[in-house]
């Protein structure tokens, strides 16, 4: 098990942040991805880290920081060094795939459905322009919030038109698979 100092730390951290988006879209195989951390690493500090080395270090950092979340909410009693070293830094969910307009439509009618079932009310499905406009108001939000980051996406006047008798999600989705 390698031993692990501080700048070899910092630049895991810094190199998994920046390169967030790549992390996401490389699908299932990632080892490659992890072996350019370890040589960037190994480059820096004259050491000789391996990809799953690096992939597992991270894995710990998020375990720590998870932990630290269980034990400033009552649900655990012991807390990590390594947890609280950098608990600040892992705050921000860095390492989370970022939000896209997809998960906000989702999360818009997941919400809408939960609210009528708890009020025994059945909403009728949002019409595209509902849908738009909560996007719209979702992208102000987001975009006036310091801590979360967005990928580029497809703007509007990119994308093309969607008809009455498709849903919003179809719309979008051929338009991004296009490009």
């Amino acid at each position: 098990m390698a031993e692990w100092a501080d700048t070899q730390i910092r630049t895991l951290i810094d190199e998994r942040r920046t390169r967030n988006d790549e992390f996401h879209n490389l699908g299932r195989n990632r080892k490659i991805f992890w072996n350019s951390i370890a040589d960037k690493i190994n480059q820096e500090n004259r050491t000789s880290l391996n990809g799953y080395q690096c992939k597992e270090k991270f894995s710990n950092l998020v375990r720590d920081y998870n932990a630290m979340c269980d034990f400033i909410s009552g649900r655990k009693s012991s807390r990590s060094r390594l947890g609280v070293q950098y608990f600040d830094e892992f705050c921000i969910h860095f390492w989370e795939r970022p939000e896209d307009e997809f998960d906000r439509v989702r999360s818009i009618n997941t919400f809408n459905r939960r609210r009528s079932r708890e009020s025994g009310n059945i909403m009728p499905v949002p019409s595209t322009r509902e849908v738009e406009c909560e996007l719209r108001s979702s992208e102000r939000r987001l975009s006036q919030s310091p801590s979360i980051s967005r990928s580029p996406s497809v703007s509007r006047s990119q994308s093309p038109p969607i008809s009455r008798r498709q849903s919003p999600s179809v719309g979008r989705r051929r338009s991004l698979s296009i490009r």
